[in-house]
Parts: structure tokens; sequence; C-alpha cells
């Protein structure tokens, strides 16, 4: 199964000393359907953190890449195709005391709608929504460890590029949160 046909995924996290590593699972079979891999060097994964993140359909089959660009100001992640064609901006906008993330898929924007930071959030488009986000309680040891379990639960008519960047942005939101919590 890929995960592109799935409608109900689970993002667990599994980080490790620097890297902030993903299973994907469809969350009605409980069958991994996809992985993400940080990339980058461990040097500068150790100072900077994760910044680049790859996601696997499958064992040797890319379907994004996730890059947290260096910026002045914003937070800024570009999400790639697997031929390395840009897919989609993701922004973070400080507005008057709220911190306001949208997504741009080439020309189309979604917003995430919802509490981004506790991870409990839609992603609206022009056609409505498109996903919803919400993150689960993974245990006590996981939390203490700083990982996370969330659902992502996709809209039925969604096409696979609309899919690939809904995966992304929940990607990067967590890169995100993050940066926040190192300060």
């Amino acid at each position: 199964m890929s995960v592109l046909a799935s409608n109900n995924l689970v993002f667990q996290q599994t980080t490790h000393f620097s890297r902030n590593d993903f299973a994907i699972l469809d969350a009605d079979s409980g069958y991994q359907v996809a992985h993400v891999e940080t990339g980058g060097s461990s040097l500068g994964r150790m100072f900077t953190g994760a910044r680049e993140l790859y996601v696997y359909d499958g064992p040797d089959n890319p379907l994004i890449h996730l890059s947290d660009t260096m910026t002045f100001g914003r937070d800024r992640f570009v999400i790639y195709e697997r031929d390395g064609a840009p897919l989609a901006t993701l922004v973070k906008r400080i507005t008057f005391l709220k911190t306001h993330v949208t997504l741009d898929l080439r020309g189309e924007e979604i917003d995430l709608v919802g509490n981004v930071w506790g991870f409990d959030f839609q992603l609206v488009g022009p056609y409505g929504v498109m996903a919803t986000a919400s993150r689960q309680w993974s245990g006590v040891a996981n939390s203490m460890f700083g990982k996370s379990t969330y659902l992502v639960q996709v809209a039925e008519n969604l096409d696979p590029l609309r899919r690939k960047a809904v995966i992304g942005a929940v990607l990067a939101l967590d890169l995100l949160r993050a940066k926040a919590d190192r300060g």
C-alpha cells in the first residue's frame, strides 16, 4: 500500500541523538506505508538540528524532500518532488500576537488553521478542508524524549500532489516546533 492511497496516517517520531526520523503507518491496517529519514551532515544537525527530511514511499522509493532554508526573518521550508522540482513552500508569518502558517502549493494558497503549535489543526485550501492533524498521546517516556505521534486524516478526494504537500506540511511543522523548543 502507498502512503498516497491512505486517508488515515499515523506519524510516529523515532528521534535519535541528531536525527528526527518518522515511521508513517496506515491507521486502518497498522502497516507502515512510508518512512522519513533525516538528511544533512551529522555536524550540521548537531549545531542546527534537523534541516533536511526525506520521505520514502517504500524502500529506495523517494517521494518528497523537505528543506529548511536559511533565511533572515520568517521560517521557510521548501518541499521538493522526487526529481528535485519545487512542489510547495511553507512559511511562518508573524502577525499581531499570533503565528500564521501558510503553504503555497504552486500558486494555491493553503492555510493551516487551528492550534499549529499544539498540533491540532486543519489544512484548508480553496476547495475546503484537505486534511486534519492532531497530536496523539504517546506515553510519558516518549514525551520526555521529545517523541510525538500525529494522526493525519486526509480528505478522500485529495489528489497525489496535494497529499504530498500535506505530508510535507506536517513534517515542516514538527521541525518548526523543534526549532522553537531549542530557542
